[in-house]
């Protein structure tokens, strides 16, 4: 974001978040203007570049606010659940029910970033913010501790969201009981981590 709107953030800046993130879901990035996301927003042209310098910047905000809200919701499903299952459970649940809340931002803010900007560090940066998740979900025992030894958290972590949108869009053709669907993966991350 330039110094600019770092320097004097308003309401304009939060419309032109909300136009972006609906424009950036609903026609994708590379069929967004920045007059577009002004015009959904209910700004002038202008006001854009004043936060932002170009689509690139706004699409890569847009991509960290919605990482946010998916970490904020995790971070306030999984306070006071124990037990591995369980919260891989919450986990799993988590990403469903954002999914549901939030159709399509997952896609869009996740995975494009990378495709969008490949030599941005801030792209990547967004994208390994994903690597981090396996340590959301221990309960740091001591069981906890040699897992954290024994793997490379930030691949598996990478490994299990591209399970868990592979195995959301399979239950979501199949209509899958969602229960059934959130059960069945939180079992088999757990067992195969190592949990009992």
């Amino acid at each position: 974001m330039s110094e600019q709107a770092l320097r004097s953030p308003s309401s304009s800046l939060e419309k032109l978040r909300q136009g972006a993130r609906k424009l950036f879901v609903e026609q994708g990035y590379h069929n967004t203007r920045p007059q577009d996301i002004a015009r959904e927003s209910g700004v002038a042209s202008g006001t854009f570049y004043i936060h932002f310098a170009d689509k690139k910047e706004a699409f890569l905000d847009f991509a960290e606010q919605a990482q946010a809200d998916l970490l904020r919701e995790y971070t306030i499903n999984l306070d006071g659940v124990s037990g591995h299952r369980n919260r891989w459970r919450v986990i799993c649940n988590t990403v469903v029910e954002f999914s549901i809340q939030n159709p399509g931002v997952l896609q869009a803010a996740f995975l494009d970033p990378v495709f969008i900007a490949p030599n941005d560090e801030n792209a990547w940066r967004l994208y390994d913010r994903l690597g981090r998740f396996v340590e959301m979900a221990m309960d740091h025992s001591d069981s906890d501790s040699k897992m954290l030894v024994d793997y490379d958290t930030e691949l598996i972590s990478h490994a299990l969201c591209g399970m868990l949108r592979h195995a959301m869009v399979y239950a979501s053709r199949k209509k899958m009981d969602r229960d059934k669907m959130i059960d069945d993966l939180s079992l088999f991350i757990d067992r195969g981590l190592g949990g009992r």
